[in-house]
């Protein structure tokens, strides 16, 4: 299974760096690179994109400004020159946290990391078929 991946980075040379990293990835499917992140939130939504690289820090918005505006159902993997950034980040829910420049072996441990956790939200979705739950014993006999 291929994951499908969208690059949100205001910088073309890191844009160019992540996406180049992301289309020579096995495990991912590229689907789209933007410069404005309202065009990249827009694309993570109707494409519904499986795992989103964000740059922090934009032009005219922030990454947690961006978070706050919209609900995503994607993993994220967060990126910055500021490593200060990564606290908030995880507060935010993000998925991991990268420093630039990006390096190979911290970007493939950052995708099987989020790829770990994707499967493991899908197995589980999967095997919550197999349970029953009950709400309330209050009305439960097994005569």
């Amino acid at each position: 299974m291929k994951y499908t991946t969208i690059v949100i980075d205001d910088s073309s040379i890191q844009r160019l760096a992540t996406t180049f990293l992301v289309k020579n990835h096995v495990a991912l499917e590229h689907i789209g690179s933007y410069g404005n992140p309202y065009e990249g939130l827009r694309a993570v939504v109707d494409k519904k994109a499986d795992i989103l690289f964000l740059d922090v820090l934009m032009d005219d918005i922030d990454a947690f400004e961006l978070l706050d505006s919209v609900n995503l159902n994607c993993a994220i993997i967060m990126n910055s020159t500021w490593p200060r950034f990564a606290v908030k980040a995880f507060d935010y829910g993000i998925n991991d946290f990268i420093t630039k420049p990006i390096q190979k072996p911290r970007f493939e441990k950052s995708v099987v990391k989020v790829i770990n956790q994707l499967k493991g939200e899908q197995s589980s979705i999967r095997s919550n078929k197999d349970y029953l739950c009950i709400d309330s014993l209050s009305n439960f006999s097994l005569t």
